[in-house]
């Protein structure tokens, strides 16, 4: 038991440091808009919600590939571990290429639906343009951290995160702001800053990958050949993934649209939580990949007693972070509000649904660490299905009907969320043990 927590938290610890890069990256990089101006801000936020509405979907096809990199990895069958990448890269490019010129092509159709405010079309349709065009490199980072996922290297992808995201900032800094002889490009300087940026972490993983012993081992890139079979069964695991993702992210854009009928102070307040909630996730999420992969390695082993063992560690260690920030939310709401805002009128609207969000995180634990170590599993698929259903016919329906129609508002939206959260996680946690996940071919 001792040596599975140790293993866990040795492949969730460069996940973690890897995401905090991009929160980091994501803070500054708002705190740098915000000083071009509020139509600045509402463009960029409108317009990546919209990106990786898509986006986030497609970079789940690392979800499959991590899945089948790991099950390969733990039979022994080094060959099958490098096709799997090379197949998923054909993916990653063909796909890449039709959404970000597609997205590129559509931008100024797509953002005046988004607001009437002109400005905000403004530089919104600039940041669209440009940001649609990163999707290309950012699957192309999703596959190669599939693979290296999957075999357990996890510490590659936090190297080509922290690179990409100084990369980031410092671009960020010059074409935002107009430093160093080049122009002040303002929003569209802050998506070609994103653009170099995940174009060089594209080209940094690349790099990584192209180690001596990587390429001896797994005999990829260079002894490619398309298989349509491997593809197929990439894409059949990958494919409910994208679905779930694509309904979550619809999901809580949804959800702050009705938040946002209730009244401005209240989405404040509500936006204020789904930043926490990034932090939240960080604290989880490495010990889903850790989960995923460890599950179906031992599984590719056949050993199913280590596989479930694995998956309570995690999401003990999981619960254990991610409930401290709960408790944390939950005895001192407003000191952690007062971090984020001066407005009174926010603070007191928020401070009571932050100790419910708090309540949430237990759950959120749960639902975010088994559902990851299901998919590991290869049980994609009913993930999604369960996503769907619990979004599309509890979380909305019930998020609307009592904050508008019978009037309970932003405490009916966001009793809302915790039935949401409690759902899944109860769901996820009687799937995990029932154990018929063990029994997954893939």
């Amino acid at each position: 038991m001792a040596n599975n927590k140790r293993s866990i938290i040795k492949l969730a610890s460069p996940v973690f440091f890897g995401m905090l890069s991009q929160t980091i990256f994501y803070a500054v990089d708002t705190a740098m808009l915000g000083r071009v101006g509020v139509e600045a801000l509402a463009a960029a936020g409108l317009g990546w919600f919209v990106v990786w509405i898509f986006g986030s979907s497609l970079m789940a096809v690392e979800v499959g590939t991590q899945s089948l990199v790991a099950r390969r990895f733990g039979e022994g069958d080094w060959e099958a571990c490098g096709g799997l990448l090379d197949n998923t890269l054909v993916f990653a490019v063909l796909s890449g290429f039709v959404f970000s010129i597609a997205g590129y092509l559509l931008a100024p159709i797509i953002f005046p639906c988004l607001s009437d405010d002109i400005k905000v079309v403004e530089y919104g349709i600039d940041y669209l343009k440009y940001s649609f065009l990163s999707i290309l490199f950012f699957l192309i980072i999703a596959s190669f951290r599939g693979f290296f996922d999957g075999l357990g290297q996890t510490h590659l992808f936090m190297k080509v995160a922290i690179v990409m995201n100084i990369s980031n900032i410092i671009f960020d800094y010059i074409l935002i702001f107009g430093k160093f002889g080049f122009p002040r490009l303002e929003v569209k300087g802050a998506a070609i800053a994103s653009l170099v940026s995940s174009l060089i972490g594209a080209a940094y993983f690349f790099y990584l990958s192209l180690r001596s012993g990587f390429v001896t081992r797994f005999r990829y890139l260079g002894n490619y050949t398309f298989n349509a079979s491997v593809l197929n069964s990439i894409l059949r695991l990958s494919f409910p993934a994208m679905v779930r993702v694509f309904f979550i992210m619809t999901g809580l854009t949804t959800f702050l649209w009705i938040v946002g009928q209730v009244g401005s102070i209240e989405l404040a307040a509500s936006n204020i939580l789904m930043t926490l909630s990034s932090f939240t996730f960080l604290a989880g999420y490495g010990f889903a990949v850790a989960a995923a992969t460890m599950i179906s390695q031992s599984l590719g082993k056949g050993n199913a007693e280590d596989a479930e063992s694995y998956g309570w560690e995690a999401m003990k260690l999981g619960l254990i972070c991610m409930g401290f920030l709960g408790t944390l939310f939950i005895l001192f709401p407003r000191v952690i509000l007062e971090i984020f805002t001066n407005q009174k009128t926010i603070i007191e609207t928020g401070k009571n649904i932050l100790i419910l969000f708090g309540i949430i995180q237990f759950f959120d634990a749960a639902s975010l660490i088994l559902s990851h170590a299901l998919q590991g599993a290869g049980y994609t698929k009913w993930v999604m299905k369960t996503e769907g259903i619990v979004v599309c016919f509890l979380l909305l329906p019930a998020a609307y009907i009592s904050s508008m129609v019978f009037d309970f508002g932003l405490y009916g939206a966001w009793a809302s969320m915790f039935a949401y959260s409690f759902t899944m996680g109860i769901t996820m946690l009687w799937k995990f043990k029932g154990g018929k996940w063990k029994e997954v071919e893939i």
